[in-house]
């Protein structure tokens, strides 16, 4: 890579401000939206039974081509894309049901619950442990729609923002303002909690606690992982002389390295965690202690901020 061209391109990630939270709600609003469609063409239709090449590439340009398009050729008018997507979409859910997306006929029931021979009956006897099974905390649709639309728009922005039609507003802001892509660490972090409390709950609930040095090995084992990710990225951007934004996360540091810490930092607090009350009443206090040791701590703000990154 050229000095030049690693300036160039260092400047295009430099000094951004961000844009409008409710701009970032528009484009995000594309996602939940392609949910809605799909959801209207399979209950109104049975569009994707089967599960053809059709439906499949139906899928793949509501799920994903729409968060790109959201993100670039629209992202001056994200309500446009809005209105082409729910505009046939509400036409759908006005037609009456296909005979394929209807209910299930009286003889296919009869023959679901009736059990005709071994085989039927071991098969519904799974799926019954199965339910019960799952009933205490059943699995919620919408956060696994919330977490591939995450990261959906995450690989998206990613790819996009080396590329021109991808706005400067959305790539990441330097020390103040918002902006679409600043929402990726911390939407991680939400959803590897979310997903992460499931268990918790389940543990709770069976009124089964693992002991501390078993759930320490288990996280440590989910970690490893990221934490080879994130050995590969540094070693990669280091020996490919890429252009690297020390601001963001520092000389060496990265995304993977912030994950990989955060299910051992869980299993470590996992003990002190459990003899307190509320826990979103600890992160409120944190965050509050955070910003009041910020703001009366002289210089702390600067040396966060504008401090310089030696290599």
């Amino acid at each position: 890579m050229t000095p030049e061209y690693k300036a160039e391109k260092l400047a295009s990630v430099s000094d951004l401000q961000g844009g409008g939270i409710w701009e970032i709600n528009l484009l995000t609003l594309a996602a939940p939206i392609s949910v809605f469609v799909w959801s209207v063409l399979q209950t109104r239709q049975a569009f994707f039974k089967p599960y053809n090449l059709t439906a499949y590439i139906t899928d793949f340009v509501l799920q994903c081509c729409m968060i790109l398009f959201a993100t670039t050729i629209y992202a001056d008018q994200p309500q446009t894309l809005l209105g082409l997507l729910l505009v046939p979409a509400i036409a759908v859910y006005l037609q009456p049901k296909a005979a394929d997306a209807s209910e299930p006929s009286a003889e296919s029931s009869d023959t679901k619950v009736a059990v005709s021979n071994g085989t039927a009956d071991a098969t519904a006897s799974r799926d019954e442990e199965l339910v019960d099974d799952r009933s205490p905390l059943p699995v919620k649709p919408f956060i696994t729609s919330y977490r591939g639309a995450m990261m959906i728009i995450t690989c998206a922005s990613i790819l996009a923002v080396d590329f021109p039609v991808f706005p400067r507003r959305f790539a990441k802001t330097e020390n103040f303002g918002t902006s679409l892509m600043d929402l990726g660490v911390g939407s991680f972090v939400f959803a590897a909690g979310i997903v992460a409390a499931r268990q918790h709950l389940k543990d709770e609930l069976m009124a089964s606690h693992v002991s501390f040095f078993n759930g320490l090995k288990t996280s440590l084992r989910h970690a490893l992982p990221l934490f080879a990710l994130g050995l590969v990225r540094l070693a990669s951007v280091k020996s490919l002389d890429y252009t690297e934004h020390i601001s963001e996360y520092g000389v060496h540091w990265n995304f993977f390295f912030t994950l990989a810490l955060l299910s051992p930092t869980t299993a470590l607090l996992q003990p002190i965690l459990r003899r307190i009350p509320s826990i979103g009443t600890l992160a409120f206090c944190i965050a509050i202690g955070y910003e009041i040791y910020l703001y009366i701590t002289p210089g702390m703000k600067a040396h966060i901020l504008l401090s310089e990154r030696i290599p």
